[in-house]
């Protein structure tokens, strides 16, 4: 386990490297059985090193809310872009082992990372499950700006490879990054995104998840 460093005192070289493993091991394709159930994972902003990693699993046609559970964590990983997984990604996987689903979705980015290797990534390898990722904000490659309804998308490429779309999930609001995580293809990514999205931007599995995770951190 990696002790809370300084970056200059990481070998992130070492870990980009482990980076392109997982990148090697991902299925971007449908390896999905059924589609009943889905998860939206999330962690709460921290308290120093200590922070609260949530799962929710939800039904995927009522998105009634199945199953959740938050967990306390130690942060041992500083943030630096493009290793959030290495943050991350262990209190993520204490949550979502408690929380059985068809798929997992994470706020964070999947194949759309400069390595291939995001977060959603990371923990599709690890719990060998469908993920993927819907984020905020675009982390490499380029893409054109969606038409305005929901629903639009273009897909998101860098050095001429599609790592991902960028999707209109309400009419005229800021779009979301969708890239696959593991087992899953970009079409039915960006299915489900859809799907599970109501009456705001992020899909409502990540929204109960955040929610979750902060009302685990404020009573904590």
């Amino acid at each position: 386990m990696l002790p809370i460093l300084k970056p200059s005192k990481l070998d992130l070289d070492e870990l980009a490297r482990l980076q392109e493993r997982i990148a090697k091991r991902v299925i971007a394709e449908d390896r999905i059985r059924r589609l009943e159930t889905v998860a939206g994972c999330d962690i709460s902003f921290p308290r120093g090193d200590r922070a609260y990693a949530a799962c929710a699993a939800l039904d995927y046609e009522s998105l009634r809310v199945l199953r959740q559970r938050a967990v306390a964590v130690k942060l041992r990983f500083p943030y630096i872009p493009t290793f959030l997984a290495f943050r991350e990604l262990e209190g993520m996987l204490r949550a979502a082992r408690g929380v059985d689903a068809d798929v997992y979705m994470v706020g964070a980015q999947g194949l759309a990372h400069p390595r291939r290797a995001g977060l959603a990534c990371h923990l599709g390898v690890a719990l060998n499950k469908p993920t993927l990722g819907a984020a905020k904000g675009r982390l490499c490659g380029s893409a054109e700006e969606p038409e305005l309804e929901r629903g639009a998308y273009s897909l998101l490429k860098d050095d001429g490879e599609v790592v991902g779309a960028v999707l209109r999930t309400q009419p005229g609001s800021r779009p979301v990054y969708v890239s696959v995580g593991h087992k899953l293809s970009l079409e039915t990514a960006i299915k489900i995104v859809l799907h599970t999205t109501r009456d705001h931007r992020l899909p409502e599995p990540l929204r109960v998840a955040h929610q979750l995770a902060t009302r685990a951190m404020k009573s904590g």
